[in-house]
């Protein structure tokens, strides 16, 4: 992903943003304004996707342009929706989606297309609230709140850590137990998320339990208690056995990250049933093995 930043000056107070970047980058208007509607270009750190505003001069503005330039390919598979009522979406995201907007992209993920999906079916303003996010790389259970009467007990689930979060993962190698506890924290180092020593990052604590096994791999669950970026990822690779497809984390490259977010089990924010969402594993993750679920 290439990047540019600049700062507007005093000369430039009352242009239009759409003038602004095509005049830096020496792009035409269309092309300006498509990467603006795409959500590639930031002002004052911000996704700005109004091309008519005036600047004052004093903005920073930045462009990330998406390595497969401002296409627009995703959309929300109706038969992907795992649970829907008035006031919960559970949604089975597909490998390879980002949850939400990434800095190059506001148009290709999960949360940007199902407002699109809302929208498509009634007149009011479309609302929706994520409540967990997956890597672009792993599938599964994805959790929106419909209404706003929703968010704050869901909220608090989280962070009670009363949702029960089930993953399904292959991982390299044989583990030596049938079940472990990874409690690392998990913090930042070189740009990148890893295991640090405790007190320099945040507390995560995972439980692994071996479900099958073959040759120099092993079907595990985990169950993540906490909710840290790449915290399974980073544990299982810090036991000696990283999920496979994981080149991050030191595993062979493979036909996909072999995670996915299998089950969420949680009581209902408003009627307080409890519920669990169970998204179906992915072909691929089947196909590529010799284990059927």
């Amino acid at each position: 992903m290439d990047s540019f930043r600049w700062r507007t000056r005093p000369e430039d107070k009352g242009i239009r943003l759409e003038e602004a970047v095509c005049g830096y980058l020496r792009i035409t208007r269309a092309e300006a304004a498509g990467l603006i509607d795409f959500g590639a270009v930031y002002v004052r750190g911000r996704v700005e996707r109004n091309a008519s505003i005036d600047l004052s001069g004093e903005e920073e503005i930045s462009v990330n342009f998406p390595e497969y330039g401002i296409r627009k390919f995703f959309e929300i598979d109706p038969a992907r929706i795992i649970f829907r009522d008035r006031f919960l979406l559970a949604y089975n995201k597909e490998e390879g989606v980002p949850s939400q907007q990434v800095p190059y992209d506001a148009y290709n993920n999960v949360y940007a297309a199902l407002l699109r999906h809302l929208a498509g079916e009634q007149t009011s303003e479309p609302y929706a609230a994520i409540h967990n996010r997956l890597d672009r790389e792993t599938s599964g259970v994805l959790l929106f709140a419909l209404d706003k009467k929703a968010n704050d007990p869901l909220g608090r689930s989280f962070r009670d850590r009363r949702v029960k979060k089930e993953y399904l993962a292959w991982v390299e190698g044989a583990p030596k137990d049938d079940s472990w506890t990874s409690d690392s924290d998990i913090g930042k180092a070189g740009g990148k998320y890893t295991a640090v020593k405790k007190g320099q990052g945040k507390e995560a604590q995972t439980i692994f339990r071996v479900l099958h096994r073959e040759e120099q791999r092993a079907l595990v669950l985990a169950l993540p208690l906490t909710g840290r970026t790449h915290q399974i990822r980073i544990h299982a690779a810090l036991a000696g056995h990283p999920v496979l497809g994981d080149r991050a984390y030191g595993a062979k490259p493979d036909k996909r990250l072999c995670l996915h977010a299998w089950r969420m089990t949680l009581k209902h924010p408003v009627s307080g049933e409890l519920v669990t969402f169970e998204a179906p594993v992915p072909e691929e993750m089947q196909k590529a093995l010799d284990f059927r679920f």
